[in-house]
């Protein structure tokens, strides 16, 4: 699948919705999600999470609960439609990506190691990283217990540091962002905690590895 050179990204929520409240089974609508990140493939993950956004922006309360609805039963059974990103620090390489092994991640951890990380996608802006990530914050807490559940693996990601996806700069900026959230902080203040947590790791890199500066 191939986006045009101006995907209509409201249309694509639209068709999204409507596709989701066509279906009675929450399993049904699992495989949906499922089935769109499949056909848009891993270099087009973000697409999935325009679309997110555009449903966030754009729709009613019912109409963001039915979506969050169905994204807390996928963090329940551990399938979270997720897109890959390249390994923090891997040596080995893989076909598609120029920084070695990938990893999956779901929509607010992908988005979080785009900023911070290097990665084969372009860099991802603060502006456009900080509109983004407080859209999904948003729109996941708009469930309370997928909010809960969502802080939940936010943390454990922050705290495994041998699943390769995240640098331990990212780890502590995550860590502060899973924090702000399970304490019910605005969403501009956390993705705020967490571009100062990661800018004052980077900070302390700097000091340590040239302590005269």
């Amino acid at each position: 699948m191939k986006l045009n050179n101006n995907p209509d990204w409201h249309s694509a929520a639209q068709q999204l919705v409507n596709s989701l409240a066509s279906l009675d089974s929450p399993e049904d609508r699992i495989r949906l999600l499922d089935k769109l990140c499949d056909g848009l493939g891993g270099s087009l993950y973000p697409a999935f999470l325009q679309i997110l956004y555009n449903v966030e922006r754009y729709a009613d309360e019912k109409t963001c609960q039915l979506v969050t609805d169905t994204l807390l039963l996928a963090l329940n059974t551990g399938r979270l439609p997720a897109g890959p990103m390249a390994a923090w620090g891997s040596s080995q390489r893989v076909e598609g990506s120029a920084f070695g092994q990938s990893r999956s991640l779901g929509p607010i951890e992908y988005l979080c190691a785009w900023y911070a990380q290097p990665s084969d996608l372009p860099s991802l802006d603060e502006s456009a990283f900080s509109t983004m990530t407080t859209s999904m914050i948003r729109l996941v807490s708009s469930n309370d217990r997928a909010r809960q559940m969502y802080c939940q693996k936010l943390m454990e990601d922050a705290e495994d540091p041998l699943s390769g996806s995240l640098s331990g700069q990212t780890r502590t900026a995550l860590a502060e962002f899973a924090h702000q959230w399970q304490t019910e902080s605005p969403a501009e203040k956390i993705v705020m905690d967490f571009i100062s947590a990661l800018n004052s790791g980077s900070r302390l890199n700097e000091i340590q590895s040239n302590p005269f500066l």
